[in-house]
């Protein structure tokens, strides 16, 4: 009875690995075509085709357009994926005082590796700007999304012990200077994927010596 039980609870595990895994595919090929025709341009046929699938398969894991779009979203927010650039905001907070005394949190730091992770993920760099822009349009599906990421996305990383010169003392100075480099880099983003003679990360090196200048910024980087 215990081996039954055992091979059961294997199977049941290894199916939900496969679906989820699935699931990951789906959302990867959606973010794609979004990137590449907009939210309102990507059907559930070519996301189906794309990933080898029956339109009655993708919805059997993501249930319609609209929930598909969450999907996408999700990727874009506070996470513990250890392959999310948001993954080092995690690993800070949960540093002891002692180890980040050692390892501080440097926001020149994290948003290199923003920068590192966008480059080598560029459909998700594309499918991002494509929906800010237009989720301007209030009846836009992502509209609220989009309306309220930059106050959460603020308050996230108001909460990390950074390490700044010291004129980002208050939380709301450390929000500011996140949303002015922020604006930079979605800015490069945008220059990166339209104009195929930047290199991105040679281009963001050389932001940060505007943006994080020496010897002000000596130690903070």
């Amino acid at each position: 009875m215990r081996n039954v039980t055992c091979g059961v609870a294997t199977k049941g595990i290894a199916l939900r690995k496969q679906s989820s895994e699935r699931i990951d595919e789906i959302v990867r090929v959606a973010t794609e075509v979004i990137g590449e025709r907009g939210f309102f341009g990507m059907t559930i046929q070519e996301v189906a085709d794309r990933t080898g699938l029956s339109q009655a398969g993708v919805l059997k894991h993501v249930k319609n357009k609209r929930n598909l779009l969450d999907l996408v979203l999700r990727q874009y927010d506070f996470s513990e994926d250890e392959n999310s650039s948001n993954n080092y905001l995690i690993r800070k907070l949960n540093l002891s005082k002692e180890e980040l005394s050692k390892h501080p949190a440097l926001m020149p730091e994290w948003y290199r590796e923003i920068a590192r992770f966008n480059e080598e993920n560029p459909y998700q760099t594309r499918a991002y700007l494509v929906l800010r822009a237009e989720a301007l349009d209030e009846s836009h599906p992502a509209h609220e999304y989009f309306a309220h990421r930059g106050q959460r996305r603020r308050k996230q990383v108001e909460q990390v012990p950074w390490k700044l010169p010291p004129e980002y003392s208050k939380p709301e100075q450390v929000g500011l200077l996140s949303m002015a480099i922020g604006s930079a880099m979605e800015g490069l983003e945008s220059r990166w994927l339209g104009e195929p003679d930047i290199d991105f990360l040679q281009t963001w090196t050389a932001y940060e010596d505007i943006l994080f200048p020496l010897p002000h910024w000596e130690g903070y980087r």
